[in-house]
């Protein structure tokens, strides 16, 4: 009897165990299973992640598509730039993994030949390594110089890729730019179809440009500096004092040449109360421009002066035909805003004669016998 029931007791606990060890393998493999889904899951997410924010555009194409990032662009324009030329799914993942490298301020300006195959690591690289097809480099647009200064300079001194000819041509392209710059409507119709109807309008200013960049690119970058230079206020301020965009530019451009800064607003005083009386401005700048001579030299003769040309204005009453230069914005506000004191009508000032042409600084004033005294006691230093 005893061992008949140690028999079952053995049994018994066996079965138990079975149950047991049965149990624990379930567990296991509900945990395997339940692992492997979270593995899957997981996969699936990190993959569709990737596939959405981080997977080439394109593992196929390796087209070389051409990206322009210049100088001083930020992470986000960067990103901006890749993800319209088609190059990048998401300009946030491109910044996260730029931020990974911590080296954002490391990115180089310049153009790329960069391909839908690359990764974002591949893009990455590139930038930061500098790796560019073509380099940018720093361009001044000096105040003062006109279209044929600019022309030359372009070439000369920053060698870029196209003659002088080729920028004058497509400076008298005016019609390609009204659509882009409504400030060009204001040029006369006669104008537009002179030798510089943009003169004027090529802001001065410090660039950075490509050296293949063609001409139209170079125009419409200092086209675009004007728009945001002359501001809405100056328009309003323009309109308030009966001047078109194209009177302000080609008045200041007059100014910009024949003085100083410190002395513009006096200057432009000096001009518009001439204008304002009828009497002829008489610039010298005017006529250099049509000579092509140097725009500050003084000393013009007789014969200068009278030449034929809807620029002279020792010839023709009124502003010149147009403007004589690339004027910055303080030439332009001085218009809008001259001398005050010097516009008093009981003592206009309306005429200036250089003094110390090291210092570039003018005498003003309100007589024609003032002003002979002035020009006899100064102009054994022009020279």
């Amino acid at each position: 009897m005893p061992d008949s029931e140690t028999g079952k007791d053995k049994g018994t606990i066996k079965l138990q165990k079975d149950k047991t060890l049965k149990k624990v393998l379930r567990q296991i493999l509900i945990f395997l299973i339940s692992l492997s889904i979270v593995v899957a899951t997981f996969a699936l997410v990190v993959y569709g992640i990737y596939a959405r924010f981080f997977k080439p555009m394109n593992p196929k194409d390796s087209a070389k598509i051409s990206v322009e990032v210049p100088m001083g662009t930020s992470i986000n324009g960067i990103a901006e730039i890749l993800h319209k030329k088609g190059l990048i799914r998401n300009e946030g993942a491109f910044k996260l993994m730029v931020d990974f490298s911590d080296k954002t301020n490391e990115m180089q300006a310049g153009k790329y030949e960069l391909s839908k195959s690359m990764t974002l690591q591949d893009m990455i690289n590139e930038l930061l390594d500098g790796r560019i097809s073509v380099s940018s480099i720093k361009i001044t647009i000096r105040e003062g110089d006109d279209i044929r200064k600019i022309a030359s300079r372009l070439v000369n001194e920053y060698k870029l890729a196209f003659t002088e000819e080729d920028f004058i041509k497509e400076a008298k392209n005016v019609d390609h730019y009204v659509a882009d710059y409504p400030f060009l409507r204001d040029i006369p119709e006669a104008r537009k179809k002179g030798k510089f109807p943009l003169e004027g309008y090529l802001f001065p200013n410090t660039y950075y440009v490509f050296t293949d960049d063609s001409p139209e690119k170079i125009i419409r970058i200092l086209l675009g500096q004007f728009d945001k230079t002359f501001t809405q206020d100056m328009q309003e301020k323009a309109q308030e004092e009966n001047f078109t965009v194209d009177q302000v530019v080609t008045l200041a451009s007059v100014i910009q040449n024949e003085g100083i800064d410190e002395e513009f607003t006096k200057i432009s005083a000096v001009f518009q109360n001439r204008l304002r009386i009828g009497m002829k401005l008489e610039s010298c700048a005017t006529i250099n421009y049509v000579l092509d001579k140097d725009v500050k030299q003084t000393n013009l003769t007789a014969e200068d002066t009278r030449v034929d040309s809807p620029y002279n204005t020792y010839r023709n009453p009124g502003l010149p035909a147009g403007p004589i230069s690339s004027p910055g914005k303080s030439a332009m506000e001085a218009v809008l805003n001259p001398y005050g004191e010097y516009m008093d009508e009981k003592k206009s000032m309306l005429y200036f004669v250089l003094m110390d042409p090291q210092e570039g600084l003018h005498a003003f004033n309100s007589t024609y016998e003032g002003h002979v005294r002035d020009k006899k006691k100064y102009q054994v230093l022009w020279n």
